[in-house]
């Protein structure tokens, strides 16, 4: 029995559609990933490197401030619409140093985390 005289070309469509569609699944998974906030200063990795795991871009706004708020972080008053701004303090376990950053979380219009920067501020003295 001999293939149809098409089946060659149908193959070859399937593997393109095929492939088409791989590309695309993963290209559609790549926008999806992680974003990974850039800081230069050493002493700031750590709290952005927290944030990166527990905050995770596209998160609700109320989310953010939960999490803020469940670990007793200072939020400061907001001047721009559609942010957040938190100072969260950290302590080197081995130098036993403290870092102030002041975090200033950017929402979209639909209310989703979008980004936020990370800045070194002044030690505040531990609340009582």
């Amino acid at each position: 029995m001999t293939p149809p005289l098409g089946a060659p070309r149908n193959v070859i469509r399937s593997c393109f559609a095929f492939f088409w569609l791989i590309c695309c699944v993963l290209g559609v998974a790549g926008c999806h990933t992680r974003r990974q906030i850039q800081v230069d200063d050493p002493a700031l990795k750590p709290i952005a490197e927290m944030l990166q795991a527990k905050v995770p871009l596209g998160a609700t706004e109320s989310f953010v401030y939960q999490f803020l708020a469940l670990r007793g972080y200072t939020m400061e008053p907001v001047k721009k619409p559609n942010t957040v701004v938190a100072l969260i303090r950290h302590v080197d376990p081995e130098k036993l140093e403290p870092v102030t950053a002041r975090v200033t979380f950017y929402f979209n219009s639909n209310g989703k985390l979008d980004t936020y920067e990370i800045s070194r501020t002044l030690n505040q003295p531990v609340p009582r």
